[in-house]
């Protein structure tokens, strides 16, 4: 489902919240960069919570699919690269910042040509800071900021808003404040301040998985003496949400994929690790399994359909995904 996200009145909305996020310093001394910020997130389990766990759309004011991928670029932990993506907009709206640590916070540039662009993709080494290649957004700097969970980053939205008509469209996706708590990053942008003053965007950390499935040439209406199984071992999708069909040796499409999240039932306040399959027609659920949220492997075996998931080598790199 494809949902508006207003991103044009943005910059007008910020200007006259200008008081909502406030940036409390702590001193500099004090301050470090969370070792764990690094990784890649997405707000899958937000959106369900929104849409009454998939009975519904979200409201229309509703926190938007969204994606992030923070690299530290060569492994220097004083520059992160931070890649936002809103998966569900057409067309697809991404924004790319590089943030340096810079005393007691970070300072975002963004960047200007196809060879700073590409640095994204491919961050093999850290980044070398020029003025053809890269723009500090000085007033934007996102400072350290006491909060009940131990530590943020926060702009000044007053100051930062008198660059944002130079940046365009992306601006909207320029993060104003962000936390990690545990592993979850919440995040606000330019553009959340649409949704009112308190509004931001909160991700769970992505877990790949890989594995294989064995569908029976039946399908789901496979009967028991049918020993026509199709396997594949090329199964790689990840906890947030992330989705893969199911197919038959021929790459024909079955009709049905498997989703993978993790997910928090208010009910019983339960969090879980849900591997699911779905009906592609229809977005039916057909049926599913749970797991610790913390599970290494999940797996289910129906009459027609088995699968098995097991949590891939952290040092494979997802950039590309």
């Amino acid at each position: 489902m494809r949902l508006p996200f207003c991103l044009l009145a943005a910059s007008a909305l910020l200007l006259s919240a200008c008081g909502a996020l406030p940036a409390r310093t702590t001193s500099e001394s004090a301050v470090s960069v969370p070792q764990e910020l690094a990784g890649e997130y997405d707000n899958h389990a937000e959106r369900w919570n929104a849409s009454a766990g998939g009975k519904q759309a979200p409201a229309t004011n509703a926190a938007p699919a969204i994606h992030h991928w923070l690299t530290h670029p060569g492994g220097d932990r004083k520059q992160l690269l931070w890649r936002v993506v809103l998966p569900d907009t057409t067309p697809v709206q991404e924004a790319r910042w590089l943030l340096i640590s810079e005393g007691n916070g970070f300072l975002p540039y963004r960047p200007l040509t196809a060879d700073a662009e590409a640095v994204f993709l491919n961050p093999v080494k850290n980044v070398r800071i020029d003025d053809k290649s890269w723009a500090p957004l000085n007033a934007c700097m996102l400072k350290a900021a006491a909060t009940r969970n131990g530590l943020a980053f926060a702009a000044d939205p007053s100051a930062c808003s008198a660059l944002l008509p130079g940046i365009g469209a992306t601006a909207a996706l320029l993060p104003l404040r962000f936390e990690l708590v545990n592993d979850r990053l919440r995040v606000v942008m330019v553009a959340d301040q649409a949704r009112g003053v308190d509004a931001a965007t909160l991700s769970q950390r992505v877990r790949w998985f890989t594995g294989w499935d064995a569908l029976n040439g039946g399908g789901v209406k496979a009967l028991p003496d049918n020993n026509d199984w199709h396997l594949r071992r090329d199964l790689r999708l990840h906890s947030e949400g992330g989705r893969m069909p199911l197919k038959f040796r021929d790459g024909a499409a079955s009709g049905y994929s498997l989703e993978l999240a993790r997910l928090t039932y208010r009910e019983s306040n339960t969090e879980v690790l849900r591997l699911g399959v779905i009906e592609d027609a229809s977005g039916r659920m057909l049926s599913y399994v749970w797991a610790d949220p913390d599970a290494r492997r999940i797996g289910l075996s129906l009459g027609w359909l088995q699968v098995g998931l097991e949590v891939e080598n952290t040092a494979r790199d997802t950039r590309a995904q």
